[in-house]
């Protein structure tokens, strides 16, 4: 994996998705894990707590979507939330 871009070998569209989506369901089960005996201690080896990195797998994913939203309104298209 490099830069946190996912294997090199994820060639087709299926291959893709399915990586996105596991991706998406190890983030729900790291989120479920959360208590509130744990939810302010550091993971083995990080410096932020277990909250703070769920709460940015969340925001982070908006600044994306933030970011498609500009890019489809600079090339004169409507996001289909904005409809």
């Amino acid at each position: 994996m490099l830069g946190g871009n996912g294997p090199d070998n994820l060639t087709t569209k299926a291959a893709i998705l399915k990586f996105l989506k596991d991706s998406f369901a190890l983030g729900h089960k790291a989120a479920s894990m959360l208590t509130l005996e744990n939810m302010l201690q550091p993971p083995e080896q990080g410096k932020s707590t277990r909250l703070r990195l769920a709460v940015f797998g969340v925001e982070h994913a908006y600044d994306h979507y933030g970011q498609i939203v500009e890019y489809l309104r600079m090339n004169g298209i409507v996001s289909p939330a904005s409809r």
